[in-house]
């Protein structure tokens, strides 16, 4: 499909979703709300709700169910929603009270908070109507949920896909709790939670089992999990579980080039890497170690030593954190290939001291590591290095995806900034302890310096 006509597609789609909005209008109705939430279903974080009026010419193509658009794509649409609608507004429910009320009722609660944020913003811009009339010809359209909010309202199945406002208010919703859930990654590593938004994968089971639940995980929805910490899961569900992981499989998505070089766990975080992208190279894999081989960042056949690696420089790091002593470390291997396919390995690591800074557990060795990487290449002339690591944030911060809202996530930010003024750095996402040697060197290394 050429650009023509994805774009034909998506006016004629705008159409179609506007249409029971128009029809509304025509019968009178002034303002049509659409409201939806997001964050039912994960195991931490609050669950979210947007309310959105939009204006009965909005004419921006390409609004859709926001599970069905890449996160950038999200991000650049709730900006514009936002902007040009006639008023809009987020609800939150926090965990406490989905403990306290149940998902349904917390999300409920959300979504009648959304509603009052919309009836503030429309106070503050003059556009109520008379005291004591002012829902007169006002109508809610909800996605799915009944919802008693004192004036006319309709609960359409799948409003996301079939309305517009609706489909708007998910996309707000989406990148709020997004956003917040990427900041709580770095206020509580080793969830993963900027990867799975709270979600039960794998790696969050581990960092349960690891760490321990965080303030804002909700208590009634880890009760299987407190009934067999093993799998999180109660016995009975092994085949459930079997096939869940198989699933969970076939979301490893490497990207050899892109936007970002390294393996992701969702086609969303993929596709925003590739989506636009002249001469993307990705593909999904259901091992994680055939994408790390995609990525010649495998031992055996993809080897350096057989000649996956090119020439060139990458460095391997990784980050540990001592419960006992509050300390974190940092543990990095150095690679370097020549031209005729030769590596040679360096191996550095060291520990740190800083309270502050080890409130981020590991994820501050890993910053420490990265740190420790460039210092090495700038020191030994070195002008261009990738850089592997396994925690997302590693090169979001430094790339400025990431919003760095602390003193060692500024701190890291800045440094990465002024060395890139003599060098070339790039960052690659890998999954962890994938079987990659190197990886696991690295990792080995931050043990050592803790003694652990």
């Amino acid at each position: 499909m050429t650009k023509a006509e994805r774009l034909e597609r998506d006016i004629a789609r705008l159409a179609e979703m506007k249409a029971h909005e128009d029809e509304l209008r025509a019968q009178g109705y002034r303002y049509v709300a659409g409201i939806d939430e997001v964050g039912r279903g994960p195991l931490a974080g609050p669950v979210y709700a947007a309310c959105v009026i939009l204006p009965e010419d909005f004419d921006v193509p390409g609004v859709n169910d926001s599970k069905k658009l890449s996160a950038k794509r999200r991000e650049e649409l709730s900006d514009i929603i936002k902007e040009r609608a006639v008023a809009w507004g987020i609800g939150i429910a926090d965990n406490r009270e989905i403990d306290e009320l149940n998902i349904l009722e917390a999300t409920k609660t959300a979504m009648k908070r959304a509603i009052a944020a919309v009836r503030d913003m429309l106070s503050e811009r003059g556009l109520l109507a008379a005291e004591g009339n002012e829902h007169a010809q006002d109508i809610l359209l909800i996605d799915a949920v009944k919802l008693d909010a004192g004036m006319p309202s309709e609960s359409i199945i799948k409003g996301d896909e079939k309305c517009l406002c609706i489909a708007a208010a998910s996309i707000v919703a989406k990148v709020a709790r997004d956003t917040y859930m990427t900041e709580m990654d770095s206020v509580y590593p080793g969830y993963d939670f900027a990867c799975n938004k709270g979600y039960g994968t794998a790696k969050h089971y581990e960092g349960l089992r690891t760490l321990g639940k965080t303030p804002i995980h909700r208590l009634t929805f880890l009760r299987k999990f407190d009934e067999n910490p093993e799998t999180g899961h109660r016995p009975a569900d092994a085949e459930h579980d079997s096939r869940e992981a198989a699933s969970m499989a076939k979301k490893v998505y490497a990207v050899r080039k892109g936007r970002t070089t390294g393996i992701f766990m969702s086609w969303d975080d993929c596709k925003a890497q590739v989506d636009g992208f002249a001469g993307a190279e990705y593909k999904s894999f259901a091992d994680p170690a055939e994408a790390m081989a995609y990525l010649g960042l495998t031992e055996g056949p993809a080897s350096a030593e057989s000649g996956s690696f090119p020439e060139g420089v990458r460095a391997y790091v990784d980050g540990s954190y001592d419960n006992a002593s509050g300390r974190f470390s940092c543990g990095v291997v150095i690679c370097i290939t020549d031209a005729e396919g030769k590596t040679e390995t360096t191996e550095l690591n060291s520990a740190f001291d800083d309270e502050e800074a080890a409130k981020q557990r590991n994820v501050a060795g890993e910053i420490m590591g990265s740190k420790l990487a460039i210092d090495y290449c700038m020191n030994n002339g070195i002008k261009k290095v990738e850089i592997y690591h396994d925690y997302e944030g590693i090169g979001a911060w430094a790339d400025r995806r990431w919003k760095a809202n602390n003193p060692l996530t500024q701190g890291y930010r800045d440094y990465v900034a002024e060395a890139r003024q003599s060098m070339e750095i790039s960052f690659v996402k890998v999954k962890a302890h994938a079987g990659n040697r190197y990886n696991e060197m690295a990792d080995g290394l931050a043990k050592k310096a803790l003694g652990i």
